[in-house]
């Protein structure tokens, strides 16, 4: 497994500090893979200073577009909420995070997704997430900042790292399925195309089914020959359809 693997995205950054201070948190524990979605600010001296010789994540760090840019080639997205209650049948602890992140490193790349400083991730966002990530703080005062939460889920991937050196212990104790061999751009043009075939036969007439088919599909762990087979069902349908809305 390599930490190369693994990516550290922050999407929207309003403070280049926080980059910097990111990219610290990260590499005391062995991550570099820092992917910046649409930073307020690019990265600067202020980041450059509070990375306080981490500067080479920082100045490494891949600057893309979108949140889809920065996931597309990741087999598990794991996206931080604190709006968890929200969404239990997906919600993962920091320690378990860090146990599929290891796991699945071994598989293919691993995105975890930090949101904007004062909003977090939309709801757009949080639905392209395989699970997501509550940090279990005082709910009295549950104000973490941005590096702090990068810090202690990177703490958490690197503990996770460790107990994986040793004896077969972990997959037993954390029985949480995870996708392998899908990434997640092949699952949202899948997502795209049943949306549209689904609506064109009536099936689809409102956006909570979608939002609950795709936390069913994104839950199953689905396969590659399984998505193949799933790609075929909806040629079948389509050729059913009238020849306007064919492929």
């Amino acid at each position: 497994m390599s930490f190369e693997q693994i990516k550290i995205v922050l999407v929207e950054t309003s403070h280049p500090g926080n980059i910097g201070s990111a990219a610290r948190a990260m590499k005391t524990m062995g991550l570099s893979q820092l992917y910046l979605v649409s930073p307020k600010i690019l990265p600067n001296e202020e980041s450059i200073a509070l990375s306080a010789g981490s500067s080479d994540v920082v100045e490494n760090a891949k600057i893309v577009c979108s949140f889809d840019e920065a996931i597309a080639d990741c087999t598990l997205v794991i996206g931080t909420s604190a709006r968890a209650r929200h969404l239990t049948t997906t919600a993962i602890t920091p320690r378990q995070c860090g146990m599929q992140a290891i796991e699945n490193a071994a598989k293919g790349k691993v995105a975890i997704v930090f949101g904007r400083e004062r909003i977090g991730l939309t709801n757009e966002e949080l639905l392209k997430c395989h699970y997501h990530l509550n940090i279990p703080a005082n709910p009295e005062y549950s104000s973490l900042n941005l590096a702090m939460a990068v810090q202690l889920v990177s703490y958490e991937i690197r503990m996770a790292y460790l107990q994986s050196q040793t004896e077969n212990s972990s997959q037993k104790e954390y029985p949480i399925a995870a996708p392998s061999g899908v990434v997640a751009e092949d699952l949202e043009y899948f997502f795209e195309r049943t949306e549209k075939v689904y609506q064109e036969i009536g099936f689809i007439q409102n956006n909570a089914v979608m939002k609950k088919l795709r936390r069913l599909y994104l839950r199953t762990a689905i396969q590659r020959n399984e998505l193949n087979i799933l790609q075929g069902m909806l040629t079948a349908v389509e050729q059913l359809l009238p020849s306007k809305h064919r492929k």
